[in-house]
């Protein structure tokens, strides 16, 4: 039997899209994830006709994930896009920078990679509109929060000891020397060196592979936003309240500072984690993060099996979500015993 290596082609699926007819009602079947819902919510907002998007039904564009990688389907014409986000391919405009980001970034983190040539290649066509690429720490909105507050909202990556943890994580900015309220621009070189061995140090208890560049990547900011920090929001609002929630912040970007101010509220307070069983469907896993998938994203680090879904115990019951179980529920949704 021939196998085949199919080449991925981005820029030909940019241009398939750019040809949709967007007067035509049509629909488009899409995997339960935030780049395709980003994708499909985009389309819907430029197309004058009615618009449908489904989840299981078959319709004229399909966006397709498998294990070789992604594509889109129009009619009977299919184009490979490889590892990149289906956000990558679409025309960007100013009013849709936040939902592109966002949307190619949470593809990179569900997918455990890095952004491919081409969302780079995006990103750096966007610094005329305003986005800004550098390569820094891999921590989430460290131009913008305190250094403690950033360490806190680590998932990917989990820093033991300090995602999560308020006090640990105020004990590590204060022992490099500075107030517990410095950023991290505000470190010198020498700090930031003791960071970073510090930070490498606690994750290689967990994962003795880890490398300088799993820790200082390439990183995407616009305005004060930063992608990877949005990218977990987005996670989360999908995970634990449904795919409204990103619809409405496609098309009303807006909306992503309160949706925002509530993840951070959250995750300042602190947060545990703990399996507590393994059952032959699910992790049962103690935590007042209620949301199975950034729970999933923090232990994949920790070699748990991918194929096994989370489940959250909480007063006595046990709740999993949509990316975990075939249903049309949304939220977290309680496991019948």
């Amino acid at each position: 039997m021939e196998s085949f290596i199919k080449t991925p082609n981005p820029e030909e699926a940019k241009k398939l899209v750019e040809t949709l007819n967007k007067k035509e009602e049509f629909c488009i079947k899409i995997p339960y994830t935030p780049d395709s819902i980003i994708f499909a919510s985009l389309l819907l907002k430029y197309t004058e006709k009615n618009f449908g998007i489904s989840y299981s039904n078959d319709c004229q564009i399909e966006l397709k994930i498998d294990t070789s990688g992604k594509s889109i389907k129009v009619l009977n014409n299919e184009i490979f896009i490889g590892n990149s986000s289906f956000t990558s391919i679409l025309p960007v405009t100013t009013e849709d920078i936040l939902p592109i980001i966002s949307g190619i970034t949470s593809d990179c983190i569900l997918s455990r990679r890095n952004y491919t040539d081409w969302e780079l290649q995006l990103f750096n066509n966007m610094t005329n509109l305003g986005v800004k690429v550098e390569k820094n720490l891999k921590i989430p909105g460290y131009t913008d929060l305190p250094l403690f507050l950033s360490l806190m909202e680590s998932f990917d990556p989990f820093i033991p000891d300090i995602t999560g943890n308020r006090e640990n994580s105020i004990k590590t900015v204060t022992e490099l020397g500075i107030n517990e309220l410095a950023k991290l621009n505000e470190l010198s070189e020498g700090q930031l060196n003791t960071l970073l061995f510090k930070i490498t140090s606690l994750i290689m208890k967990i994962n003795p592979k880890i490398s300088r560049d799993d820790i200082i990547t390439d990183r995407i900011f616009y305005l004060n936003y930063d992608s990877l920090e949005l990218a977990f929001v987005i996670i989360y609002f999908l995970d634990t309240i449904g795919s409204k929630s990103i619809i409405n912040f496609t098309l009303n970007p807006s909306i992503i500072d309160s949706m925002r101010e509530k993840m951070r509220e959250k995750i300042t307070k602190g947060f545990n984690i703990s399996i507590i069983e393994e059952n032959k469907k699910y992790y049962i896993v103690d935590s007042n993060l209620d949301s199975p998938k950034l729970l999933q994203i923090i232990l994949l680090q920790q070699n748990i099996k991918k194929d096994k879904p989370i489940a959250i115990k909480k007063n006595g019951k046990e709740y999993t979500s949509r990316f975990f179980t075939n249903t049309t529920e949304e939220g977290l949704i309680e496991i019948e015993s």
